[in-house]
């Protein structure tokens, strides 16, 4: 029989474990796991990014690799949490990787590790406590968590020039969350950014021209903070028309992003 000391030995043990598991899993601290596998792309990955992301099939093959390798990162370090029955996990994993890694080729800080440590997946319109009524997705910065609905989320890749892709969306808001407060050049020249777009949202001559255009939904005259993730979605799906029909945010956008999706 154990006696007192090695059960209590035993006992402090089981809750350091506990404690460890718990912070691993829900702090995030799988990113910073030497040990965790980096899952090769196969031929079958690389056609669904063929499939869902058009910039993809014409990136050069040194941007490609970058991509590419960005990508088996994110796909094996961050925190996929999926409730429901939500089908084609691998491939949302994947779109999901692709979305964020895309949109912050241009950048040296991709892995998101100040504003998202989990990302949670629906099979569609969920309910959140948080918000209190139903949502297609969401990014909640204190949790440091997005959440999407699977459907709306495919939806999103179905029609490639709609400007409306939830994946962009809410990672565009994760993005603004992460440079709030980092030190390095490109957070500050991204904040710049996001003051310039401010000030022009400002202006009289240029609301008049945003609602005569219709370009960008309505949704985005919410806040400055949804204009931007609005914007984003436009930058990734209709550039050429962007840049022809608003050339000085397109030069703002282009200056956080630091790449192009033409």
């Amino acid at each position: 029989m154990f006696g007192p000391k090695i059960f209590a030995i035993i006992a402090g043990l089981y809750i350091v474990c506990q404690l460890l598991y718990i912070i691993y899993y829900a702090v995030g601290l799988v990113q910073f796991n030497p040990f965790v596998k980096l899952k090769p792309l196969t031929g079958a990955d690389r056609q669904v990014l063929y499939d869902n992301f058009p910039v993809y099939r014409k990136l050069p093959e040194n941007l490609k690799k970058k991509c590419e390798e960005r990508i088996k990162w994110f796909r094996s370090r961050k925190k996929f949490v999926f409730y429901g029955d939500v089908m084609r996990q691998g491939d949302i994993k994947l779109i999901l990787s692709g979305s964020i890694v895309l949109m912050t080729l241009g950048l040296k800080n991709y892995k998101m590790r100040r504003s998202l440590l989990r990302i949670i997946v629906y099979p569609s319109q969920y309910y959140s406590r948080i918000g209190r009524r139903h949502h297609f997705g969401e990014y909640n910065p204190f949790f440091k968590t997005v959440v999407f609905s699977a459907e709306k989320l495919w939806e999103g890749f179905k029609i490639p020039n709609d400007n409306i892709n939830l994946a962009m969306h809410e990672f565009a808001h994760a993005l603004s969350h992460e440079m709030k407060r980092k030190g390095s050049w490109e957070a500050l020249k991204f904040r710049v950014g996001f003051k310039r777009i401010k000030a022009l949202l400002a202006l009289e001559g240029f609301q008049g021209e945003l609602e005569t255009t219709h370009y960008f939904r309505e949704y985005g005259m919410t806040n400055p903070q949804e204009f931007f993730s609005v914007a984003v979605e436009s930058y990734v799906e209709t550039p050429t028309k962007f840049r022809n029909d608003f050339p000085e945010l397109y030069g703002i956008v282009k200056s956080m992003l630091k790449f192009e999706f033409r």
